[in-house]
């Protein structure tokens, strides 16, 4: 137990890429493959609700948070046509609020830290991908309340209709927009799409620049403070 908790980023960054790789997988494989994907993503869910929200005041809002993305998710498989815009449009609120505050709370324990060890390292990539995944969630929203907001070429836009589909495709977008690679294929057309986009675009420049010298300055004070210890 106390090693799995002095890993436990490593752990958490391991159950968020498995959720990346299955939902790669979940549209091609009839019905179990994205039952499986949900089931994951219900894990990581609950994985980053344990890792990340040590307070219990943090922890009531993302309950909430957590607790209508869940349900919202596994309501689908019994409610008619998947329960329509109404579960999307609940589902993309509600984890884009949870990974949102996440990232929040990664962040305040990054810069709490005194001494860095190599799971803190792994705590920024987790909310790096975290922050993906919460900006990703607003661009479904957005598409959801304002239909025809982004260009997307053929093949890409008619993935938009599934569920599992379009998640996958606004996760490639906003990871994509994240680190400013911009490869075209979606693009936002008008506000707040547009909006977003650049938003998104500058906060991922500015998360890595700041993570990044906040880890740095941490392991340079860490390792004077070792020799000072050590001198004496």
């Amino acid at each position: 137990m106390t090693q799995a908790k002095a890993w436990k980023h490593a752990i958490l960054l391991a159950i968020i890429l498995c959720v990346f790789v299955s939902q790669s997988l979940a549209p091609d494989r009839g019905v179990l493959w994205p039952m499986v994907h949900d089931a994951l993503v219900t894990v990581a869910v609950l994985s980053v609700f344990l890792v990340v929200f040590e307070w219990r005041t943090d922890r009531i809002v993302a309950v909430a948070a957590a607790v209508i993305a869940i349900v919202c998710n596994w309501a689908r498989y019994a409610l008619p046509s998947g329960g329509g815009t109404a579960i999307g449009v609940a589902h993309d609120f509600a984890l884009a609020l949870f990974f949102s505050f996440a990232v929040v709370e990664i962040l305040r324990g990054i810069f709490r830290q005194r001494a860095i060890r190599a799971d803190d390292v792994l705590g920024s990539v987790c909310g790096y991908l975290l922050a993906g995944a919460a900006w990703a969630s607003l661009h479904s929203l957005v598409d959801y309340l304002a239909p025809a907001s982004f260009t997307l070429n053929e093949s890409v836009g008619a993935q938009l209709d599934g569920w599992h589909t379009r998640h996958a495709v606004f996760d490639y977008f906003s990871l994509v927009t994240l680190s400013t690679m911009g490869y075209g294929d979606v693009t936002p057309i008008r506000a707040p799409a547009l909006t977003l986009s650049w938003m998104e675009a500058v906060f991922g420049q500015f998360y890595i620049a700041i993570v990044v010298a906040q880890l740095v300055a941490a392991r340079l004070a860490q390792s004077l403070r070792s020799g000072n210890h050590d001198s004496r």
